[in-house]
């Protein structure tokens, strides 16, 4: 699998499950572990990548990060952690058209209400920028965080949408 590819869970590819379980080796005898690029990513005991978010038992309300208590109705039990749904509507987005160097304009970036409540901000891939409509269906992906490594060479886990079916 080359650098800079994105790894399509749902295909089932065996080499992007071993990159996303952290199996990735580094040398003949040795294997490093994939780090969450993202503070609402998890690595499962099985190696997978997700997203967790956390519910308030009182609303339902969801939210990415761990709180104390709930933000939405003030419910002071903690909120539940729960794997996200992989799949939601697009809410809002931004055009950019002017970067940092070396990220490729224009890209998407997008607000997605995912279909258990949770809503995540990411980049929209695989849709023209003219072609973007409020509500459309996406997916979410996990990648490989665009290649990026720390300092001894793991690698990071990331995550984008791209629509579903003729969105």
């Amino acid at each position: 699998m080359q650098l800079g590819m994105f790894i399509d869970l749902a295909q089932g590819y065996s080499e992007a499950n071993e990159i996303l379980a952290g199996r990735v080796p580094m040398a003949a005898d040795t294997v490093t572990l994939a780090k969450p690029g993202h503070k609402a990513i998890r690595i499962a005991a099985d190696g997978s990548a997700f997203i967790e978010g956390f519910r308030c038992d009182a609303c339902g309300a969801a939210f990415p990060e761990a709180t104390m208590a709930c933000r939405a109705c003030a419910s002071r039990a903690v909120p539940h952690p729960f794997r996200a749904a992989e799949t939601g509507k697009l809410f809002t987005w931004s055009v950019v058209s002017r970067s940092y160097p070396g990220i490729a304009v224009p890209f998407v970036s997008a607000i997605v209400d995912l279909d258990d409540g949770l809503s995540l901000k990411g980049t929209l891939r695989d849709v023209a920028p003219d072609q973007v409509k409020a509500g459309m269906p996406v997916r979410l992906v996990m990648d490989n965080a665009g290649g990026a490594t720390d300092k001894d060479g793991a690698p990071y886990v990331g995550f984008h949408f791209t629509p579903m079916g003729d969105a």
